[in-house]
């Protein structure tokens, strides 16, 4: 069985990739999907629609791990997300907590600083 670790580079690869086969095969049928600000998602295929409508508005995007603390079946990881958004090149610092299970993805959780602090205003 893989690692937490394991799990969790192979999530951010494919999302790297934007390998949706490979992020269904990783997400559990029915999660708990939490994005910055609340918003819920419960199944894989929410999941990867919001994916969708994230790289549409993001030319490229690429997360990039820092520090990661694993314990049990939960990973914590520092992260960068590297994207460029209308032209401009951003770097949004932030963290993610997994739980995998049967090694699916079964909680995520994204905590970011807001995307208006690194844009502007026009994109609160």
């Amino acid at each position: 069985m893989s690692t937490p670790a394991e799990l969790t580079a192979r999530f951010i690869a494919a999302f790297n990739a934007r390998d949706r086969a490979m992020l269904r095969a990783l997400l559990a049928p029915e999660l708990e999907f939490i994005r910055p600000g609340g918003a819920v998602l419960t199944t894989a295929g929410a999941v990867l629609a919001q994916y969708e409508a994230d790289w549409a508005m993001m030319s490229s995007s690429r997360v990039e791990p820092q520090q990661v603390i694993v314990s049990g079946d939960d990973l914590l990881a520092e992260i960068t997300i590297h994207s460029v958004i209308d032209g401009q090149t951003v770097a949004l610092p932030g963290a993610i907590a997994h739980r995998w299970r049967g090694g699916r993805l079964v909680r995520y959780r994204l905590y970011t600083d807001r995307l208006s602090s690194v844009l502007g205003p026009r994109h609160a």
